[in-house]
Order: C-alpha cells, then structure tokens, then sequence
C-alpha cells in the first residue's frame, strides 16, 4: 500500500494555512485515523480514498458542517477554523440520510437509516453506507426510540438541490455509450457515474445549489422536477433501461472508495443553463409537465385525442367575464386526466406547465391545485364535449382544422398572432434539422457494435431512409453530424458513412481499453486523452486501411475531424490536481 504522502498533522497546522481545498483538508486529517480503526485488509490506498473524498464535497456543497459537533477525530484548531467558516455563512446546514443496505430502504416500520450532518460522518462511513440523499434537506429525525427509522427526506423538506441523477437498470451499456449519450443530451459529462448491482446511475452536479424555498409554492422545486423528467426522458432515448420512474431528488446509490466508473469533477452544469436546456427540450417534444403514458387500464383516453393536444397547447387564453376562462379551460384538461387515469400529481405538474406558457397566466398556485380537486372529486365523469368546443372556438382560430394550427389570434384589441410549426406529417417538406436526425438515428441502428461506418449508395440510401436524393445529398454535405465519403464513380460508387458521436464513443472505448488492465483499478480517466486523439487521428488520416473514411483529398476531413477532436476536447474537459499528482507519487 502507498505509503501516505506527508503526515496530516504537520500539513494541517503548518502556519495554520487553510486554503486547501475542504476535501484534502478532511482527507488529510481523517485518513490515518480511519485506518487505525480498520484491519490492514480493510485500509484504503490513498488514491481511493482522496478521490471518495473529493466526490463527497464537490456533491454536497458545504449543505452540512464540515466536522461532527460531537466526537469529533479532527485536529482542534482546524475545525474551530471551519466552525467559525460556516457561522459567518448565510446558508444554514442541513442533513442527509443515508442507509447500509438496499433492504432497509423497504422495511415494515420505513426507512431503517441514520442521519449525517458532516462531511466528516460520510468519510468515516466510506464503503459502509449502500445508499444517501445527494440534495441536502432542512432536517431529519428518528420515528422510533431506538432510532433506527429515519424520516424527513419528503421532497418539501428539500433545502438544496446538489445533483440531479439518472438510473440506468442494465449492465449492458459501456462508459464509453454513456459518455457519448452524456454528450449528445447535454454537450457535457456526467460529473462521475457509479456501478450499482443493478446497472449505473449518472450523477449531473451542479456547480452552484440551487436553494429550495415555500415561495410561490415551492415553484423552484417544480422547475427543478421537471429538469429531472426531461433529463431522463432525453437519457432514456439514448440509452436502455433508464428508470424515468424514480423519485427524482430521493435516495440514490451513495459512492465509495470502489464504485467509481468514470469521474470528471470538472464538468459540473449551471442551473440557469439546465433550465433553458429544459424549455427547449419541452417545446421540441412536445411534453406538457410529465409526458402522458397510456395505461392499458384505460379503455378510452381522453389525453389522446386531437382536441387535448389542441387546447393543451394554446397560449391566449384569457380571464375575461362573459367567456370561457383559463379555469375553465383548466378544468377541463384536469377532467380528461381524471377520466383517463391520470394521477393527481399528473394532472397538477401539466395544468402548472400550461398556465407557465400563457401570455396571461395566472399568479396563484393555489387555484391550480382547487381546480385539480375539484375535477378528482368524483363528481364528473369526464370533460364536457359542449366546452371542448366553446373552448376551440373561443381561443383556436382553426378549430375546424383537422391537423395543427398554424395561427392563434388574441380576441379584442390589436390583431397579434403566433405561429406554430406545423405536424410534420401533415407538411409537404421536412425540416433539415429533422432529414439530419432521421439519418443520423438510422446510421445508429445500422452500425453494428464494433464497426465504425456504414457502406451504401446514395440512392439505396434514400429509398431506405425515405429521404428524397436532394435533400439526402444536401444533409451528407452540410450536416455537422454526419460523416460521409464517396469511394468509387457513376453507378459503381459507393458511401461510406458514420457519425460524430459514434467516432467519438469509439474513441473513448479505444481509449479505455488501452488503459484497462485486469491487475489495476480504474485509474485517472484524463491519461487517456492522447490516446483517444491518436484513434481519431488514424481514423481520419490515414490511407491505409479501408475504416479510413477521410482521406487527404477529402475536402471536409480536416474539419470532420476538428468536430470529433472538438467533442474529445470536452469529454476531457479535467485535469489533474497537483494533490492528487504528489498521492501517486509517493
């Protein structure tokens, strides 16, 4: 075992300089005293246990002390330091939960846990604790004398939110496809991914908390659950078996010194970014609130039908006397949830979306949430045909259209109008962006596992993808998605074509079994960086075998490949710290 780089005493009190970061801080004085307490078998190396302590404080975000208030194992006057550090604070600390086995998560009497409120408690827990709450909550008590079963952890108690996480429930997916779906989704990494007996979780920290408050009826927390659900339902299209099911800020797979997959502590996401990526991504797929899931129990389904998906959508409804209004309007998509099967929370985080995109919405929370009452009240059957169509044709200009609307006209006053993008299938051309993401997803499927491109003319090419030959041609030239080359002349020519985000995952696949050996553990992801722009650069240079789609005469080749190195450069995006150089190096 490595032996420890320098005695944690005489780092911690030399000048009684604390400007190291809080984890090397706690790794320090904690690392020696843990290990007395444990077996030799069961002493960590210092590299595990630097790199767990680096991942407990960069997800919890200084939410709990940095030291016990009571038997404490650290040196005196470093936690009178950081006493002094977190009472000058404005944020208040707040608690985790945490559990030691799966089992305990589902036991009779609930949750059989305990609480922690320093980052010291987890680094002394390192490998005993199976799972935790990431997001930090205002408090936490026992239910029983003995207190063994923990409660608090509902998502109104939350104070902060660190993280967001998705599970993926198989083993059948690679680092490398999770990194390149990562990229794909959000243009960044996860910041680490954990192994689970079951698959993987992708933990998503946050550079900065975002702090939960009652305001406005805890509207911060709705924004932040409905990221959660478009980041997993963006996932879920990129990988199999994401759990899109899962409490979205409950107990997750806590890490430790030898679950740790892939790490990136550099790539951390701002919460402003992910709520305009949330927008975005809501408006492209059309997801009111929580997508609307049919359930065989429901032998008609009102959210289905084409006067939902209209009335769901539209944005000019107004408060008016003397007409239809938007708790009309409201409680009649309430009541077609109602009478589909819907959940309440369903029905409430849709109508909260909808009235979001109203130029006129209304203020108070709380007349969502009667509306929804009302319409569960078991006193209605179902939404009322009669107010489906005064409804249409109050606010829908073109409610005898059969398909989508393509204008929506205020009422009174000046003449103002949107326009919306019609159904694609009901429009005479696609959109380049939509041919782009059709061959792009096709050249996904036909890639088998292990080849890097996909040999076909361009004619075969279009029959199969249902793309007329111009605008095919058009997307092989222009798309920065697409890779392609022509090898061969007139009817003998063949493509070969792949795409940036399958070079990519090759690439760090490459990249990642070049590093693996049976011997070692996962060691620093970032020493594989050369190694992947090596991969990249023989696949788009070289002339000497036939997966070289680029060749030098290739116009587009060098900046094909500047757009896969350009995707390598932000998988990587972490160096080193010079700590954890001068652990290896002892």
């Amino acid at each position: 075992m490595k032996k420890f780089p320098f005695p944690a005493r005489d780092f911690c009190l030399k000048g009684q300089d604390f400007s190291a970061g809080r984890d090397l801080v706690l790794f320090c004085l904690l690392k020696v005293r843990i290990n007395e307490e444990r077996r030799e078998d069961q002493m960590f190396d210092n590299e595990a246990m630097y790199q767990y302590s680096s991942v407990i404080d960069a997800v919890v975000h200084e939410g709990i002390t940095a030291f016990r208030k009571k038997g404490s194992k650290g040196v005196l006057a470093i936690r009178d330091h950081y006493a002094a550090v977190e009472a000058a604070s404005e944020n208040r600390k707040g608690v985790q939960f945490v559990v030691r086995d799966k089992g305990h998560l589902q036991m009779e009497h609930g949750v059989k846990g305990f609480i922690v409120t320093s980052q010291e408690a987890l680094l002394t827990e390192a490998d005993k604790i199976t799972h935790w709450t990431p997001n930090v909550f205002r408090w936490g008590t026992y239910t029983d004398d003995k207190r063994q079963y923990i409660k608090g952890f509902d998502e109104q108690n939350l104070q902060q939110i660190n993280t967001f996480v998705v599970d993926v429930d198989t083993q059948q997916v690679d680092v490398a496809k999770m990194l390149t779906a990562s990229m794909k989704v959000l243009d960044q990494t996860p910041t680490f991914i954990l192994h689970t007996t079951a698959g993987f979780q992708l933990y998503f920290v946050l550079d900065a908390p975002t702090f939960i408050s009652n305001a406005n009826q805890f509207k911060g927390l709705r924004v932040a659950k409905r990221i959660a659900k478009n980041i997993k339902h963006a996932f879920a299209n990129e990988l199999p078996n994401v759990d899109c099911g899962c409490n979205d800020f409950g107990f997750f797979r806590a890490p430790n010194t030898k679950n740790v997959a892939f790490l990136n502590l550099e790539s951390k996401f701002q919460f402003q970014e992910l709520m305009n990526w949330s927008k975005e991504y809501t408006a492209k797929n059309n997801r009111p609130g929580l997508q609307l899931v049919s359930k065989q129990a429901a032998t008609f389904d009102a959210t289905q039908q084409p006067w939902f998906d209209k009335i769901v959508h539209l944005t000019n409804v107004q408060g008016r006397k003397g007409q239809l209004g938007r708790n009309n309007v409201m409680f009649t998509l309430a009541l077609a949830c109602y009478s589909s099967g819907r959940s309440k929370q369903e029905a409430l985080d849709l109508l909260d979306q909808f009235n979001s995109r109203l130029q006129a919405e209304l203020k108070n929370y709380k007349e969502i949430e009667k509306v929804v009452h009302s319409a569960y009240s078991k006193r209605y059957k179902g939404a009322n045909l009669e107010y489906i169509e005064s409804i249409l044709e109050t606010y829908d200009s073109g409610s005898e259209m059969e398909h989508s609307t393509p204008f929506i006209f205020a009422k009174p006053g000046n003449s103002v109008f949107r326009k919306h993008k019609k159904a694609r299938e009901v429009r005479e051309y696609s959109h380049f962006a939509e041919w782009e993401s059709d061959l792009e997803s096709y050249l996904e499927k036909q890639i088998t596992a292990g080849k890097l491109y996909l040999e076909k003319s361009q004619r075969e090419l279009a029959e199969e993808t249902k793309i007329p030959y111009a605008s095919l041609k058009k997307v092989l030239k222009q798309s920065s998605k697409i890779i392609s080359k022509v090898q061969g002349k007139g009817r003998y020519a063949k493509t070969l074509l792949t795409t940036i985000a399958i070079v990519t995952e090759q690439a760090i696949r490459h990249a990642l079994d070049q590093k693996k050996v049976k011997q070692e553990k996962y060691r620093a992801f970032v020493e594989t960086f050369a190694s992947a722009v090596e991969y990249v650069k023989g696949k788009v240079y070289s002339t000497s075998n036939a997966e070289s789609l680029f060749v030098r005469s290739n116009v587009r080749g060098d900046r094909t490949a500047q757009l896969v190195l350009e995707q390598i450069n932000k998988v990587y995006q972490t160096s080193p710290s010079n700590d954890l150089e001068r652990s290896r190096s002892s």
